[in-house]
């Protein structure tokens, strides 16, 4: 290995000398691997997008939610879609609906919820903008749902609500959401 240095202080590190016959050079390095090879590797890989991770409240298995399909309501002030304390989803493990939000003072809050990059499966769709009991409380909490599979309208009967609340803790109840209707990401906060 041969060490060269410039007026600047830079190194520059050569492996073989390259020398200069009849004004060109001849270089005497490996062969690189075709560009061929190397596109095919990389269209086998996944593109990898950031992604919600939270952990069920009642299994402990992984939920993930694209980022920017649930509006990117714990990212960056200026980058949310939607403003919200938590939002609501449902496990495919275990069925559960339950809260989440990455805000500390929020309920539903954990600190194993964290942002990852992990792959695009399925679609994510916004079903409602549920409301609790409490007719003074200004907190929707949207419902999102993963959806994988052909007949997403079986998967929403065997859903279990139990103690899904709003941001300020009041019960949200039971109502009854067909997963082939999704809602647009921003709408008007409608009268109550």
């Amino acid at each position: 290995m041969n060490w060269l240095r410039d007026e600047s202080g830079y190194v520059l590190v050569l492996r073989d000398w390259h020398v200069l016959e009849g004004g060109k050079a001849a270089l005497k390095e490996e062969a690189t691997p075709a560009p061929m090879q190397l596109a095919s590797s990389t269209l086998n890989s996944g593109c990898c997008v950031p992604h919600c991770c939270f952990y069920c409240t009642w299994c402990g298995q992984p939920i993930l939610l694209p980022n920017d399909r649930i509006g990117s309501p714990f990212g960056n002030p200026d980058a949310r879609k939607i403003d919200v304390r938590s939002i609501a989803t449902v496990c495919r493990n275990c069925k559960h609906i339950g809260n989440y939000s990455m805000f500390h003072s929020c309920r539903g809050f954990d600190t194993r919820h964290k942002i990852v990059h992990a792959p695009k499966s399925g679609e994510t769709a916004l079903l409602y903008w549920l409301q609790c009991v409490e007719r003074t409380c200004p907190a929707r909490v949207p419902l999102f749902v993963k959806l994988e599979g052909d007949a997403p309208e079986a998967e929403a009967e065997g859903w279990l609500w139990d103690d899904l609340t709003c941001s300020s803790g009041h019960c949200i109840e039971r109502i009854s959401v067909d997963p082939r209707y999704q809602l647009p990401m921003r709408t008007a906060a409608g009268v109550r």
